[in-house]
């Protein structure tokens, strides 16, 4: 009781802490902000976000699922979160005009099949979305999309508005402006080194990563949003997380055409290219290929990566800065060569010039599922006044606002009577209780 007096007199207490500030973070706090909730948002970098797995300007926008899926609805639910930014910021700030198309670049979303997934393909909502998507193999494929297939692949095609690249430096930016219009803050260059639960409150130490001092807040609930950093802030709470999530690298690289490469296109050529980005082969390492960028000139920079090409991480904070390894840029450059090659355009190893490259880093989940729940605490009760929200494996970016309305309902007790939405709280919300709760209650993970 004496302790309890002394901090409550001597330190400020948050209501609402959130740690990390990438998407899903910045997506938490304007949803509870946009409740009337005062929050404060903490990030361990500055104003201007350098890296982490929130990092670039552009993630696959994609709304294709079968009947009820979730990762399907926390997109669309995004799309419509994004609108609400938007017109907020614009009634607010009469002056600049926000708009969209500064988060969403539209374009048709390729997936690319083996015949052996077509029963996956069945599945997919084609009969109700006939104007939204297409699909053809061997020779129609090329009538259709001016695509050549291996003859045992099948080629889905999404058109839909909002689909294509969504943009996340920008949806950032917009979100930090819109939890601040709310009345909320934002700390720069603070970094959660400790979380720890006292009887009824959260203390959090926080580094200054400019000064390089500590200081120890409190709050009386907690957003933990901090990606790959998740399971060490975890650690002293909820150590069982760390048979949750694993941080894994996969590294991306970026290409261009060459400039005299490029100069050579025809007008079809060139509207054919812009068309078949983004793509995500279902098979094998799963290549993904989008449109970073379009430069001056109008030549695109692409991105390349392979989603399931992921990789151990041995420093988490220097993984940031290291380049692909080298095998790495060969298989990615390889898998875009035979993209253009589908395409009718070939092109020689000297036409496609390496640009750049880096690790992004997924916080993979135990059985692939995202987070977005409760913990156990050392009694295996459910602490309902802290939200984790990770493990999201690459598909976080496009549903981030989907998420971050399943995280601030299940903070204030919120929700909705939508058959997904309630699908959607059970399957992000309860993978720990799904896996782990047995042994939870024979302390077996403490």
């Amino acid at each position: 009781m004496v302790y309890r007096l002394w901090t409550f007199f001597t330190k400020k207490m948050e209501n609402i802490l959130i740690i990390g500030g990438g998407l899903m973070g910045s997506a938490v706090a304007w949803e509870l902000a946009k409740a009337g909730e005062k929050v404060t948002l903490i990030e361990q970098q500055g104003e201007h976000y350098k890296s982490g797995s929130s990092y670039g300007d552009a993630r696959i926008s994609r709304s294709l699922g079968p009947k009820k899926d979730i990762f399907s609805f926390v997109h669309n639910k995004t799309v419509e979160e994004v609108g609400k930014l938007i017109r907020f910021l614009n009634e607010d700030s009469p002056g600049k005009k926000h708009r969209m198309e500064d988060v969403y670049t539209t374009s048709p979303v390729s997936y690319l099949y083996h015949k052996s997934q077509y029963e996956d393909i069945r599945k997919l909502r084609f009969k109700k979305q006939k104007r939204d998507y297409r699909k053809a193999s061997g020779d129609a494929a090329f009538r259709k999309f001016g695509m050549t297939l291996p003859d045992d692949c099948i080629l889905v095609r999404e058109y839909r508005k909002h689909s294509g690249t969504l943009n996340p430096r920008v949806l950032i930016q917009k979100l930090r402006l819109g939890i601040e219009r709310k009345g909320s803050q934002i700390k720069h260059n603070r970094r959660a080194i400790r979380l720890t639960k006292k009887e009824d409150f959260y203390e959090v130490e926080i580094l200054n990563t400019k000064t390089n001092k500590s200081k120890t807040i409190q709050a009386k609930k907690v957003i933990v949003a901090a990606g790959a950093y998740t399971v060490g802030l975890l650690e002293n709470i909820a150590p069982y997380f760390k048979k949750l999530i694993t941080p894994k690298r996969v590294s991306l690289s970026y290409f261009k055409i060459s400039d005299q490469r490029w100069q050579q296109l025809s007008k079809t050529e060139i509207k054919r290219i812009l068309e078949a980005f983004p793509m995500f082969s279902q098979s094998g390492k799963m290549y993904f290929s989008m449109i970073e960028k379009i430069e001056k000139n109008g030549s695109p920079i692409f991105k390349v990566g392979g989603h399931k090409m992921r990789r151990n991480i041995i420093d988490i904070d220097s993984v940031w800065g290291e380049q692909p390894r080298n095998k790495e840029i060969k298989w990615a450059r390889k898998q875009f060569r035979k993209h253009t090659e589908m395409l009718e355009i070939y092109l020689k190893k000297k036409d496609i010039e390496y640009v750049d490259g880096y690790n992004c880093v997924y916080a993979v989940s135990k059985d692939k599922i995202p987070f977005v729940t409760h913990i156990f605490d050392q009694d295996g009760v459910l602490d309902k006044d802290i939200i984790v929200v990770s493990g999201m494996s690459g598909v976080g970016a496009k549903g981030c606002l989907g998420y971050g309305v399943l995280a601030a309902d299940l903070l204030l007790g919120k929700g909705e009577s939508n058959a997904t939405y309630r699908k959607a709280v059970r399957e992000f919300g309860n993978p720990s209780v799904r896996l782990y709760t047995k042994r939870v209650k024979q302390n077996r993970l403490f």
